[in-house]
């Protein structure tokens, strides 16, 4: 869906009340009486030293000047006015609060509390959205300040009952049936949010009413519908860059490369300034294979440093490498951070490379006082670990994590590498110290069941696993780890199902999930199911050894005995760890 815009409040009331008659003559005395207020002038900061230099101060309190209360009211206006020119929390709240008081009417209150929720001022802003509702019961736009004062808490079950109940008494408020549908979506509940599509005005086919029922649509699964009514929309507003930008994420997403291509180009043209669109449609012409219709893109596209790297990150990911390296060139032409490049540099110059150790030059220029040499470091120990050097990418890792043990990922490589070199203890005991420093750390969890799983104590990998899903249950890489783990031992079927279902909702495009998906399907004899989903995996870039088995054995359930010589071939060509097994298998397929 596009990203939700964010409009002004409907009823200035803070700004229309300040173009008082009395402005000129109101504003002059309010200064004569109190110009250390605004000592500064607005719009500059105050000298060092004075009371105007204290932005946290509190206001003086104008009731007690003997001035009548439209010039007491237009001194909080410009008050205000400056506190949010100096963010002084103080200042704000303090004036928002005085001008309630002097003129407690329903824009002041949604004004006030609008400011507050956008400056993250969450229990001012409630204190003043209920005082308004005191007032003004059941006022829609102060029910949907709350609604957003409770999402922004994480009270979202509060944001809901308070819309549920402001729609019941307002069932016609189009944004109140908005700000529903939108968190419907978050929450995961389509079929509620379906539910209030149906009532949505269909009287409103504005641009922005329609762009809104395309995305709910898409979002709740209806996306063949959604791209119907955005093809309608475009017709009748051909120059609508949003909804070009919506359908063609629509078409990506279902993989109709040339409708998306087509689509984001049209956005792009209209948005010239959206580079993120431009890489987008540079991204699809490489994987249709054109990378020339991708160097015409960028070169329209007149990329700054940041995104020319990023282009070339593109480039190297399709294995362009000489242009890759050509766009960090012109990068640093254009004022990249050289060590930066390097770093870049370094990354492509390892994967173009059958020795990954071409990538440690670039990083050899890079000198510890430059905030890139952690990178550099931790870039290194990878390095040394990827071409099996695990006595330097141990040494490399551990000298790093002592200078930066922020760098979390150093402690894992450091125990990887030990486990490499055979010790386990002291792998597990590395990994150890560093959960006592970031205990319940995810990400060092799962290197630590990595490692148990490496070597050979999967009971004990799979109960670290199992701490990582308590922890946090989308964790999609633990998921996936106990799914295929319980798949491969041939037990707890319907467990391991669910979650590598589970996984693969998170990650749906991650190759070596749809694989686990395909082995749990094997398992259960669901063959034709599990060789639709071994080719997807194989679409989607799998390409280890595990795979092709596993590839060789779901075609020979199916009786495809030519495709089951070739995932066998396949994972022999690629050093299978069980080589011996692989061509057992295909000596008995032979005979």
């Amino acid at each position: 869906m596009p990203k939700r815009r964010h409009h002004p409040p409907r009823h200035p009331g803070l700004a229309r009340n300040a173009a008082l008659c009395l402005t000129c003559f109101a504003a002059f005395f309010c200064l004569f009486l109190c110009p250390s207020a605004f000592a500064a002038g607005p719009g500059k900061k105050p000298p060092p030293g004075g009371e105007a230099a204290k932005t946290e101060a509190a206001l003086p309190d104008a009731s007690s000047w003997g001035v009548n209360p439209e010039a007491q009211r237009l001194f909080y206006y410009l008050a205000l006015s400056q506190s949010l020119f100096d963010n002084s929390r103080t200042g704000v709240i303090q004036a928002i609060n005085a001008l309630i008081l002097l003129d407690p009417s329903l824009p002041v209150f949604q004004d006030g509390a609008a400011i507050l929720l956008s400056r993250g001022e969450l229990a001012e802003a409630e204190k003043t959205v209920l005082a308004g509702l005191e007032r003004f019961p059941d006022n829609p736009l102060l029910c949907l300040l709350l609604s957003g004062v409770y999402n922004e808490s994480d009270e979202t079950g509060k944001a809901i009952a308070l819309l549920e109940a402001a729609l019941a008494k307002n069932p016609e408020n189009r944004e109140i049936q908005e700000e529903l549908i939108r968190i419907y979506i978050r929450q995961g509940d389509t079929t509620k949010a379906s539910e209030i599509l149906k009532i949505l005005p269909e009287t409103d086919t504005s641009p922005e009413a329609e762009l809104f029922r395309a995305g709910v649509l898409s979002t709740v699964g209806r996306t063949e519908e959604a791209k119907t009514l955005l093809r309608e929309l475009l017709k009748k507003e051909p120059d609508y860059a949003e909804a070009w930008l919506e359908l063609a994420y629509l078409e990506d997403r279902d993989k109709n490369s040339a409708a998306a291509v087509e689509a984001y180009e049209k956005a792009a043209q209209l948005m010239p300034e959206n580079k993120d669109v431009h890489l987008r449609v540079i991204t699809l012409r490489l994987k249709e294979k054109n990378p020339d219709a991708a160097m015409r893109v960028l070169e329209d596209a007149e990329f700054n440093a940041s995104q020319l790297m990023q282009a070339a990150l593109r480039f190297a990911g399709e294995r362009h490498y000489p242009q890759a390296e050509a766009f960090l060139k012109q990068a640093q032409a254009k004022g990249a951070d050289a060590d930066e490049v390097s770093l870049y540099l370094s990354m492509i110059r390892q994967e173009s490379s059958k020795d990954p150790k071409a990538g440690l030059a670039p990083l050899a220029d890079i000198k510890p006082q430059s905030p890139a040499y952690p990178a550099a470091l931790e870039q290194k120990a990878r390095i040394h670990l990827k071409s099996g050097d695990y006595e330097n990418a141990r040494r490399t890792a551990n000298a790093g994590r002592k200078l930066f043990p922020d760098r979390k990922d150093l402690w894992g490589i450091e125990a990887f590498a030990l486990a490499k070199l055979k010790k386990a203890a002291a792998s597990e005991a590395v990994l150890k110290e560093a959960l006592r420093h970031y205990p319940e750390d995810e990400d060092l969890l799962f290197s630590l069941g990595n490692i148990q799983d490496e070597t050979g104590n999967k009971s004990a990998a799979l109960r670290t696993m199992e701490e990582i899903i308590t922890l946090n249950p989308k964790n999609y890489q633990a998921l996936n780890y106990i799914g295929y783990t319980l798949a491969d031992r041939n037990v707890e079927l319907d467990r391991a199902l669910a979650l590598v279902t589970k996984a693969l909702e998170q990650n749906p495009e991650a190759d070596f999930i749809v694989d686990s998906l395909a082995w749990v399907l094997y398992r259960l004899g669901r063959h034709a199911e599990a060789w639709t989903n071994i080719n997807r995996c194989i679409s989607l870039g799998g390409d280890d050894a595990v795979i092709w088995e596993h590839y060789g054995d779901i075609a020979l359930a199916l009786g495809k005995r030519e495709e089951a010589a070739k995932g066998y071939k396949e994972a022999i060509q690629r050093q299978a760890a069980n080589l011996k097994e692989v061509r057992r298998k295909l000596s008995k397929l032979g005979k």
